[in-house]
């Protein structure tokens, strides 16, 4: 089983192709999406899409692949959720022997900064998906640090060249970012004017209701 935490602010085809790469070579029988509710690693600042619509941004993304799945644990949760935490309570809602969290090789180089990140890894192997060429020694520095750091997998993965700051960028600006996303996401950010230069500024979602860690951005 795999989890792939994040944002999604929004989601687009670069995190699927390695959701669905990392699902190939490791024999996933699922992978589990978990839209950030409020972003424990990051500044509210930062995250601009409420979380209800960012979740449904994901859930628009997955549908029609049977292994994806979305979960609104973090989102429900209407608080900081740390992975530590998210782990063992997806752990309890499916089945699953082996498991596996899966993340940018970028972020796991952080991962000293995460919560409990020894704890974390008993939970969960833990998968670096990089980027063909990445050097792998620049995880060699967790060795020292972590019990568990064996339980840290690279994977290789396509890296398509999408970032979502770049898409939020050029929503506001007026720009196509068809091809960037899946359709369904894009029409899912038309249709309710998502990251437009009137509705450009940042979200806290601590505040309101729920409407209102890494993520591979």
């Amino acid at each position: 089983m795999g989890i792939f935490g994040g944002t999604f602010d929004p989601i687009h085809n670069g995190h699927l192709v390695i959701a669905e790469q990392v699902a190939d070579v490791l024999g996933l029988e699922r992978v589990i999406f978990v839209p950030s509710g409020v972003p424990p690693h990051k500044e509210f600042s930062s995250v601009k899409a409420p979380a209800e619509d960012r979740y449904a941004m994901v859930e628009a993304a997955v549908r029609g692949n049977e292994r994806f799945v979305v979960d609104r644990i973090e989102v429900d949760a209407g608080r900081a959720m740390y992975s530590v935490e998210t782990v063992p309570l997806l752990k309890e809602r499916y089945e699953g022997d082996e498991w596996f969290f899966v993340s940018g090789a970028d972020e796991v180089s952080n991962l000293l900064q995460w919560r409990d990140p020894d704890g974390f890894l008993a939970e969960a192997r833990m998968v670096a998906a990089t980027r063909p060429g990445y050097d792998i020694s620049n995880l060699d520095h967790l060795a020292a640090e972590l019990k568990n750091f064996d339980r840290i997998v690279p994977v290789e993965c396509t890296r398509l060249d999408i970032s979502a700051t770049t898409i939020r960028r050029m929503v506001a600006e007026g720009k196509s970012v068809r091809y960037l996303v899946p359709e369904a996401v894009y029409e899912t950010i038309n249709d309710r004017g998502l990251y437009g230069e009137e509705n450009g500024a940042p979200v806290d979602a601590r505040e309101g209701s729920l409407s209102s860690e890494e993520d591979v951005s």
